[in-house]
């Protein structure tokens, strides 16, 4: 068992320590100013972004001159505070609604109509209530602020995850309150009350904190998901490519990582490496997530968790 938790804290010291990162770095450094062309008056040579990996530029630049490592940092707390907010918020109104309306999750009709939703992808009905209010022309502004722009995201992720959740917990509660215990206490006189707070919730915690590592991981998925549809947490900024608007440039507003990921994925033919290094610090905080979470399943007694 201590392997298994030694695995957990591992992830945590490591998430911890991006975060640390994320937040303290751009306090103490400010973002290297934007090179449009170095000259080598030696050699006579004249280099233009993107800059690869050097003493100067760590992670190198994007195609604007911008210095990736500064992004990078910069944009891990942003990725990680909302994540972490919507699985909060997803976990509190899912656990009060699963416990408090957990005989209505029983009906028929309630269940079948849950049951087909979760042949939808979350990104698909995200997508369709989200683009008609964050996108807009080219030559206009969003209606939006950035604060505005984060309530309105924030609400339809936490919504869209809400009511699959609250089946798994309402389905969870109501197989523990089939065990013989439970049904010894009732004739014994116990209050629902009593019995949920003596006899279902010591053994609802454990799974609860499997399914907040599961659904952390499912918000970041949901979240690339969308940034492939240019639709950035925070808010995305539209500017023309070319001088008659043939192609647009959508970038994040927060330096978030999928956003990251989205903007620079033309590079993967040109300059692998600029979308490479959001990509390789995306899948190191799903791997911790994941760590974190599988090590916590397997180090609770399965009689536990079922």
């Amino acid at each position: 068992m201590l392997h298994k938790l030694n695995a957990f804290y591992s992830g945590t010291i490591l998430l911890a320590i991006i975060l640390l990162l994320s937040i303290t770095v751009p306090l103490f450094m400010t973002e290297p100013s934007v090179q449009q062309f170095k000259y080598n008056f030696d050699q006579k040579s004249l280099k233009i972004p993107p800059f690869s990996p050097s003493e100067e530029h760590w992670f190198g630049t994007d195609r604007n001159g911008k210095d990736l490592f500064y992004v990078i940092v910069d944009g891990a707390k942003y990725t990680i505070f909302f994540a972490f907010v919507i699985t909060l918020a997803r976990m509190l109104l899912s656990f009060i609604g699963g416990l408090v309306f957990k005989r209505l999750f029983k009906k028929s009709w309630v269940s079948g109509l849950l049951q087909g939703f979760q042949f939808v992808p979350q990104s698909l009905i995200v997508l369709f209530v989200l683009s008609p209010l964050l996108f807009y022309e080219l030559r206009t502004q969003s209606v939006f602020s950035y604060t505005e722009t984060l309530l309105i995201q924030l609400f339809v992720l936490v919504a869209v995850g809400i009511f699959p959740l609250g089946k798994i917990i309402a389905e969870t509660a109501d197989s523990l309150s089939q065990n013989e215990y439970v049904t010894c206490a009732k004739h014994m006189g116990a209050s629902p009350l009593q019995i949920t707070a003596r006899h279902i919730l010591p053994h609802l915690w454990p799974r609860l904190f499997v399914l907040a590592g599961r659904q952390f991981s499912q918000v970041l998925t949901l979240m690339l998901h969308l940034a492939i549809y240019h639709l950035f947490i925070g808010g995305v900024k539209i500017t023309s490519g070319q001088v008659h608007d043939q192609f647009n440039n959508f970038a994040t507003v927060s330096n978030e990582w999928t956003g990251l990921i989205s903007m620079y994925h033309r590079e993967l033919m040109l300059e692998p490496f600029v979308v490479m290094i959001p990509v390789a610090a995306y899948t190191v905080l799903i791997l911790c997530v994941n760590v974190m979470t599988k090590s916590l399943e397997k180090s609770f007694d399965k009689r536990t968790l079922y």
